[in-house]
């Protein structure tokens, strides 16, 4: 994606806004207005700036693929594979400059085509499997429309293929994720990334560059 000439001014003016510690959507409106910016390249700074501080912190805890042999793996499973379907469905996905690949799609819970679900599901599994993980666990979120049959699908993969671990449905995965204290969390959500106390993994961006190699949006090189 080509961003608009007025991109790096609003950036600049919006890290700015935001070190200063000026409300998050409000800076939003105002830099999106006074530049014009379309509603993509809006969802680009809410979701993939932040202040200094938070973007040193969240780096800092990432871990590298080579840390997850013999880890167990909890998949904040709907934050994971929405990332990884707008990439296969050919929508824009960037590494945020705190270092974490996101979405620009803004479904949130809404669900993918089931095609693109499937094939994002066999991706992690087929990545995770290559690292020599100890057992993979995936949270649904109850709430949100076919969860249970999603995750019903997913427990039959790992069955059928012969991983150690399981999927279920949860009330809020952020809640059970936040709470963890042992093996690695793989979410982009950043009050996950803030709040858990355990490790962390970009699972979407590492298992996308596994298997295409593709050459993201980089805010984290320039900003």
């Amino acid at each position: 994606m080509e961003l608009s000439l007025q991109f790096n001014a609003a950036a600049a003016d919006y890290l700015y806004l935001l070190e200063k510690n000026y409300p998050q959507k409000a800076i939003i409106k105002l830099i999106g207005d006074r530049y014009a910016l379309p509603g993509k390249e809006r969802t680009i700074l809410y979701r993939g700036l932040t202040t200094n501080e938070n973007k040193k912190f969240r780096a800092n805890r990432l871990l590298s693929d080579t840390d997850l042999i013999n880890q167990e793996i909890h998949i904040d499973a709907y934050n994971v594979l929405i990332t990884i379907g707008t990439y296969l469905n050919g929508s824009l996905v960037f590494v945020a400059n705190d270092n974490y690949l996101r979405d620009a799609s803004e479904i949130h819970g809404k669900v993918f085509r089931t095609s693109l679900f499937d094939r994002g599901i066999q991706l992690i599994i087929d990545f995770l499997n290559n690292l020599n993980v100890r057992s993979v666990h995936f949270y649904f979120d109850k709430p949100v429309s076919k969860s249970g049959i999603i995750s019903s699908k997913v427990n039959k993969i790992l069955s059928d293929q012969g991983i150690e671990g399981d999927s279920m449905t949860v009330d809020s995965p952020d809640y059970v994720l936040k709470r963890l204290e042992n093996g690695v969390v793989c979410s982009s959500d950043s009050t996950i990334i803030d709040n858990t106390p355990g490790n962390l993994f970009d699972l979407a961006r590492q298992t996308l560059t596994f298997h295409f190699k593709p050459d993201f949006l980089n805010l984290h090189n320039i900003y």
